[in-house]
């Protein structure tokens, strides 16, 4: 890790906004007084190390207490007043899941980021209480002036699951309050830049068994007599690209309208119940109980791939499987989900 001195230049072009924002609360025309120097607290980059360190412990303390069933957003509310400096001025925080409401100048954006449930801020499903497991920190490097420090690096995320650590590349700034305490002023957290987010082979075949699961899960919905509907908007949602785009739909049974390129029409093919799509009874709620794959193959380039081969679909009824012949080509939204732009099936030839 790298440490760098003697840049007051930098530092001080980072942290000016702040003193002049301090400067314009003052009312008094008489000259401040100087305060003699070991009042202005020297970081050390050993205290820069702790406090990553504790703020890491502090977003697994946060996961563990929800997982418990406890008080996770008293959990959340510590962590924030004891890491951050929303009670000494503006806090610059731009978390790494924040997309509707990138930037978090406010304690409750803040809290709401690590918890979620505020109506404010509906993107958030609390970073927090995922929950993780561990936090490891890599620092490019350190540069310290005075009672100011900014730090760059990379951190790494553990699930508690078990899954692999996720990479979050950040910036962070500090300075000291009056107490001494080190505070953040400054959090940017950002995914590693990806060109073309690669699609895998694995993920594509993750992609179909997901896929066919949702379709006997909508099926068991239906014979449940719970909220089918929802559970099919749910399954476009999660595998169409509906919201990027145009998505090329041609299910099996469609004969007068064939072509399903809104998310109205796919939704109709998999419940029925449109009566702008009368020849529709509801592909999904069939139902089925098993749906196998056999792919020809899988061809892929960058972040986009395309399918070729046979699915097989057992009826709840216990008859035989019906063989279907499928092409479905996939690409990835902004967020980097695997989504489908071109679904087209069909029965074997048969003379």
């Amino acid at each position: 890790m790298k440490k760098f001195k003697g840049i007051s230049s930098i530092l001080g072009a980072a942290f000016l906004a702040l003193s002049l924002a301090a400067c314009s609360d003052s009312t008094s025309s008489e000259p401040a007084e100087v305060e003699p120097a070991e009042s202005t607290h020297h970081i050390t980059e050993e205290e820069v190390l702790e406090f990553q360190q504790s703020w890491g412990e502090g977003i697994v303390h946060i996961g563990e207490v929800y997982s418990e069933g406890g008080d996770y957003e008293a959990a959340a509310t510590e962590h924030i007043e004891r890491f951050y400096g929303y009670d000494i001025g503006n806090v610059l925080f731009k978390p790494t899941l924040a997309k509707e409401e990138r930037f978090r100048d406010t304690f409750e954006g803040a809290l709401s980021y690590f918890i979620g449930g505020n109506e404010a801020y509906p993107e958030d499903n609390g970073f927090a209480i995922v929950p993780w497991r561990d936090v490891q920190w890599e620092n490019e490097g350190v540069i310290i002036e005075g009672n100011k420090a900014v730090s760059m690096g990379v951190y790494y995320f553990t699930p508690a699951d078990g899954g692999e650590p996720v990479e979050v590349e950040y910036n962070f700034a500090y300075t000291k309050n009056n107490n001494g305490d080190l505070k953040i002023v400054l959090h940017g957290s950002h995914y590693p830049y990806s060109p073309t987010q690669e699609i895998t082979e694995e993920e594509v075949l993750e992609f179909q068994q997901s896929w066919g699961e949702g379709i006997v899960h909508i099926g068991e919905v239906y014979s449940e007599g719970g909220d089918y509907e929802a559970a099919a908007t749910e399954h476009i949602d999660q595998f169409y690209g509906y919201d990027i785009g145009n998505v090329l739909f041609k299910p099996t049974l469609a004969k007068e309208e064939r072509y399903r390129d809104t998310f109205e029409g796919a939704l109709s093919y998999f419940i029925g119940g449109n009566e702008a799509y009368p020849e529709d009874k509801g592909f999904a709620i069939t139902p089925w109980t098993d749906v196998q794959w056999e792919n020809e193959g899988v061809i892929i380039e960058g972040n986009k791939a395309v399918s070729m081969g046979v699915y097989y679909f057992t009826p709840a009824d216990g008859g035989e499987p019906v063989e279907v012949e499928y092409t479905f080509s996939y690409t990835r939204n902004t967020d980097g989900e695997l989504k489908m732009i071109l679904h087209s099936s069909h029965l074997p030839y048969s003379d």
